[in-house]
């Protein structure tokens, strides 16, 4: 595992999209994905703004073989390069008609989040051809010995992410079913 510099943002960004592209469930990533327009250009919009924030507030880890990354925001600080970049998300991946919405997801997430300090296990992505060779589970395995005694948090919302999750060491402490899809909780401390 190697941490990501600015350098690893093109690498970074296409194991996201890779990895997400085909997933068209109903999940969190599909609802802030305007639906109209170019799937790719728009979800990758997404996964800039992820990389470059992450960057900004947290960490990115890309396994050895650059065929999986995780996402971590380990603080949340105003900046107004923070700001630059939720505005470039809203124009060029959530769209306006889709603002309300969004922010009403965001407002939900945040009613869950832990009440003390806590790190966010943001994303994770291995590419699709490489799922379920051990390369998520040894790259969660590795940045998690980063945040030693630190509470990470995630939510996910398919039932095979869940099974991951709570088969290396997270619990889940609350789900929800308010969107078009399940959302659950779970913590590692």
């Amino acid at each position: 595992m190697k941490k990501a510099t600015f350098s690893d943002r093109e690498k970074a960004v296409d194991i996201l999209c890779q990895a997400f592209i085909n997933v068209l469930i109903p999940n969190s990533i599909n609802f802030v994905v305007k639906k109209s327009g170019n799937r790719y250009k728009r979800l990758k919009a997404l996964m800039e703004f992820q990389f470059d924030l992450s960057m900004l507030d947290g960490n990115i880890f890309l396994s050895d073989d650059n065929k999986g990354c995780i996402l971590y925001l380990d603080r949340n600080e105003f900046s107004f390069k923070k700001l630059l970049l939720e505005g470039r998300l809203l124009i060029a991946c959530i769209g306006l008609d889709n603002m309300f919405k969004v922010l009403r997801r965001e407002k939900l997430l945040k009613n869950f989040h832990p009440k003390e300090k806590f790190i966010h296990l943001w994303l994770m992505a291995v590419i699709p051809n490489e799922q379920g060779n051990g390369i998520g589970k040894k790259l969660l395995k590795e940045s998690l010995k980063m945040y030693k005694d630190e509470l990470i948090y995630i939510e996910t919302t398919t039932p095979e992410n869940r099974a991951f999750y709570t088969q290396n060491g997270f619990e889940i402490f609350h789900e929800t079913f308010e969107l078009d899809y399940p959302l659950y909780f779970l913590k590692y401390v």
